[in-house]
């Protein structure tokens, strides 16, 4: 029975730290989409568009003032001024909304067309003292030098580089990034499986 509890309660905290950060995206979309609103509403009574197209008026006259306005936002952004004002926006968002630098390269990627490009990181065992510890391998030299990345668990993403001798890991070929990560995340669960 304990052990069904702790289940609940860490399956609602996974669900809470997932939804909280899309919670905000829509709250915040929904104030951005009402301010729009509000002026397409007065831009279509003045131009008498509701008379032909009725309620809708106010949502169409509203995303074409977004639209422009994010046309228009294109320029200004090549002012070294606006340019310096929106990274510094983005550091105080970065801040205070969990996820937001993940999320801020997501679509930035989307917008540009740019795919990813193909990991070509392998999964290794690093030599730490008397343990082995899980890491991925960046890059080697014919030196006998390597670049390993060391996650710190449960987050894959944030850890360490260093530098090492090929001489302190073993690779493990038969074992995918995507595995390694998961184990990562689950606190090295499945790790003296792999090969």
């Amino acid at each position: 029975m304990k052990e069904f509890f702790a289940k609940v309660e860490r399956n609602c905290i996974s669900g809470a730290l997932l939804l909280l950060p899309l919670l905000v995206f829509f709250v915040l979309l929904e104030k951005v989409w009402k301010f729009f609103q509000n002026y397409g509403e007065k831009f279509a009574h003045f131009l008498r568009l509701d008379l032909v197209l009725g309620k809708y008026a106010t949502d169409i006259v509203g995303g074409i003032i977004l639209v422009l306005l994010m046309y228009f936002s294109g320029y200004l952004m090549r002012l070294s001024l606006l340019k310096r004002f929106t990274k510094w926006v983005d550091d105080k968002l970065m801040i205070f909304l969990p996820g937001y630098e993940k999320n801020k390269k997501e679509a930035e990627e989307k917008l540009n067309g740019r795919k990813k490009k193909p990991s070509t990181d392998l999964p290794i065992l690093l030599k730490n003292g008397d343990y082995w510890q899980p890491a991925h391998l960046i890059e080697e030299d014919q030196n006998g030098n390597a670049v390993v990345f060391v996650p710190n668990a449960p987050a894959k993403d944030h850890g360490q580089i260093l530098i090492v001798k090929t001489s302190d890991f073993k690779k493990l070929p038969n074992t995918t990034l995507g595995n390694l990560d998961n184990s990562i995340k689950s606190f090295g669960k499945g790790i003296l499986g792999f090969k």
